[in-house]
């Protein structure tokens, strides 16, 4: 069966074969599957109970074999989407509490920019580092430290000695450097599964984990309403999102099998960390992160869970449930992207991008929190939903099998030069005006999709490391 026969996504977007990747084939839901409850199934066929179930009715089209695979296979797959639900969880926990509980604090607008931008300094260097690493020593070690220092460090940041400037400086820089060498391999990993279906699967998969994201959100919203001491329900709050994927690591690193031989790779040298010897569609997409992650910063580092407080006036259930929309509405296109009928994934990917832009600037502008809030809720329901995936797709596909690790950091690394440039930017605006960090926030996200019109998806994706890199 050829590439080309099997699906619209494989003609535009070929999938190389190799021993582990039948024939690239694109997993698609079963047809008799009710779309309305894709959650449901996707939780209920990977219980273990249901393997065998799964492995019947999650199949392509054409009858060929599901993406679970072997029986290593899905066990991995469920761990990963076990750990996925925790640290959802935690996250919506932690995203939406820690702003708040600054301000309550007495922080400043300002000095939040300066604490997440510094978090953002140790974004860009972590990724590249230990995706390097990660190609040395396995997936395995690396994502579990992750988990354990993100549940470790969320639960110091709730202790009141911890609210010193720099004791939250330490601590945001520890957990973002930690939550993105996470976010670095976890793509890395459902790819060496199986290749073939990676744009369904890390859909899917992160539509569960924005889905309990939501879910975390909710939950905090709902005890900050009902305690006497807001204060304490934060602290309360932050020391559960720390158990919460402290229990994550703890499974993982006792269940999870490695796929690939760890220490077979040499060690790379830091003049090999920071060159630009990517492919030429890696480069663009990391231009073009620079640019947007900028942007989205600008907006959703520490102000997002404030902008409707400060803007409109709203309660923190209230904004708690504005974050509750905001990560469903992200949540629902992940689950069903793999299955939309995407002839050409530039497009969708530009079109994405500026779609978010122009939602986001005019959720600023918006007279009333009702319409904002309505407008704000579009970003992501049409936007990152939709292109986020690709953009995944393209990253995994566009590396290096022997340097992926090394490679995909690289490429997140670059792009997460605007998480430095973005807090630092937005305390001065958000100080003269309430809506100014979402405004601008959306011009530079169309900016960003400006190097994009050069991607070229048809060209051959790279099979070995360069002389370059093996030097």
């Amino acid at each position: 069966m050829g590439i080309g026969q099997i699906s619209p996504i494989s003609r535009i977007f070929p999938i190389r074969k190799n021993e582990h990747d039948d024939e690239g084939v694109l997993l698609a839901i079963h047809p008799a599957m009710p779309p309305a409850l894709p959650v449901t199934y996707l939780l209920w066929y990977t219980l273990p109970s249901r393997a065998g179930a799964a492995s019947s009715l999650l199949r392509t089209p054409e009858g060929t074999s599901s993406c679970w695979g072997s029986s290593r296979m899905q066990s991995n797959l469920r761990l990963v989407l076990l750990v996925s639900a925790l640290f959802g969880i935690a996250t919506g926990i932690y995203e939406f509490i820690l702003p708040i509980y600054l301000k309550a604090q007495g922080v400043s607008f300002t000095t939040m920019g300066a604490i997440f931008a510094l978090a953002g300094l140790a974004m860009v260097l972590a990724r590249i580092y230990m995706g390097g690493l990660a190609d040395r020593w396995g997936r395995k070690p690396l994502y579990g430290w992750a988990l354990a220092v993100c549940g470790g460090v969320t639960m110091l940041t709730a202790l009141p000695q911890a609210m010193g400037l720099g004791w939250q400086l330490l601590l945001k820089t520890l957990r973002e450097t930690a939550a993105l060498t996470r976010e670095t391999i976890h793509p890395i990993v459902l790819y060496e599964e199986r290749h073939g279906g990676f744009l369904n699967r890390i859909g899917k998969f992160r539509g569960v984990e924005f889905l309990l994201q939501a879910g975390g959100t909710l939950l905090a919203g709902l005890l900050i309403k009902h305690m006497a001491s807001p204060v304490a329900a934060y602290r309360d709050l932050l020391l559960i999102a720390g158990m919460l994927m402290l229990f994550g690591a703890a499974w993982w690193l006792v269940q999870f099998r490695e796929r690939r031989q760890p220490g077979a790779q040499r060690i790379v040298s830091l003049r090999e960390m920071l060159d630009f010897n990517i492919h030429p569609n890696l480069r663009l997409v990391a231009i073009s992160g620079i640019l947007f992650t900028f942007g989205v910063q600008l907006s959703h580092s520490f102000y997002l869970p404030l902008f409707f407080g400060e803007r409109f006036h709203a309660s923190p259930p209230v904004v708690a449930l504005i974050m509750v929309l905001h990560r469903i509405t992200i949540a629902l296109p992940l689950l069903i992207v793999g299955n939309l009928w995407l002839r050409n994934l530039r497009a969708w990917y530009i079109a994405g991008i500026i779609i978010e832009g122009v939602t986001m600037a005019a959720s600023a502008v918006a007279p009333g929190l009702l319409l904002s809030a309505s407008i704000f809720m579009l970003h992501d329901l049409i936007g990152a939903g939709i292109w986020s995936p690709i953009q995944a797709t393209i990253i995994q596909q566009f590396s290096r099998d022997e340097t992926r690790g090394l490679e995909v950091g690289k490429v997140l690394a670059w792009s997460s030069i605007g998480a430095i440039l973005g807090p630092l930017a937005a305390g001065p605006l958000a100080e003269y005006s309430t809506m100014l960090p979402f405004f601008a926030s959306g011009i530079v996200m169309i900016l960003s999709a400006l190097p994009l019109y050069r991607l070229n998806l048809s060209a051959p994706a790279p099979s070995t490391p360069t002389e370059a890199s093996v030097a």
